[in-house]
């Protein structure tokens, strides 16, 4: 039987993928709950009757600032979402499978935020709030459903999400990538010197090389380069001395007469 394209075959991948689901699930749940704890708090705007003949209403306040505490709310339900669905994306799944969790946060994240839009608004009273608005007498005072005014704030749900999974990642990885101690890192300079340098400290030091060393009991004029002269024998004492002539015309190792 041929294997299908789309079936993982590796079982770490299969782990990966069951992984990120659980993610997308976790997000879905979070964005429950979010959109219920937006509709209990969020401040709704109240509404004043004016005809029925059409249905018609008017905020008791133009000036309030219900509109943008709503948004505000929803702003920090869906921060406070997002980080918890990325911290519990990374324990889930990040931190050992890496990216198809990672993926699995960004699509849980976008939906915890439309679920949340979308639970909040209708949690607050949206769908029988028309047919309250026909059947109320003029004068009467309504309560608003909650709504999201601006879009974009459902861009913090994944932003929220992605920057704590990632945060967590890149502390990791710059926590391995922690330069080593000075023993350990190589010196400047050791490529143009064609060698290692040595580390002061350090357990091999440079030294006089052996032919540099002196011999015991001898000072360093006498076995120095040049000299010519043997142990116990002076300097200035020209006998046994071969390789030429000496200093009155003679054959080496002879007498003069």
């Amino acid at each position: 039987m041929t294997p299908s394209l789309t079936e993982p075959e590796d079982p770490a991948q299969r782990r990966a993928v069951a992984a990120a689901c659980l993610i997308v699930a976790a997000g879905i749940v979070i964005g429950v709950a979010g959109g219920l704890v937006w509709a209990a708090i969020a401040p709704r705007v109240v509404y004043q009757v004016v005809t029925l003949k059409p249905p018609t209403a008017y905020a008791t306040n133009p000036e309030t600032s219900a509109f943008i505490a709503a948004d505000g709310w929803y702003c920090l339900i869906a921060v406070v979402g997002g980080a918890l669905l990325g911290l519990l994306g990374y324990l889930i799944g990040v931190r050992r499978y890496g990216p198809v969790p990672m993926a699995g946060i960004a699509i849980g994240a976008t939906a915890a935020a439309f679920i949340c839009e979308w639970l909040g608004h209708r949690q607050s009273g949206a769908p029988g709030f028309n047919h309250v608005l026909a059947t109320s007498q003029p004068g009467a005072l309504l309560h608003a459903p909650i709504s999201l005014g601006s879009q974009g704030a459902l861009a913090f749900w994944p932003l929220a999400a992605a920057a704590v999974a990632g945060g967590i990642v890149l502390l990791g990885v710059l926590r391995a990538r922690r330069p080593a101690g000075y023993d350990a890192a190589p010196m400047p300079g050791m490529d143009s010197f064609g060698h290692r340098p040595y580390a002061a400290g350090g357990d091999q030091q440079p030294g006089p090389r052996p032919e540099q060393r002196a011999k015991p009991g001898l000072l360093p004029d006498e076995h120095g380069p040049g000299s010519g002269a043997r142990p116990g024998q002076q300097a200035g004492d020209s006998r046994g001395q071969s390789g030429g002539p000496n200093s009155r015309g003679g054959d080496p190792g002879r007498a003069a007469l």
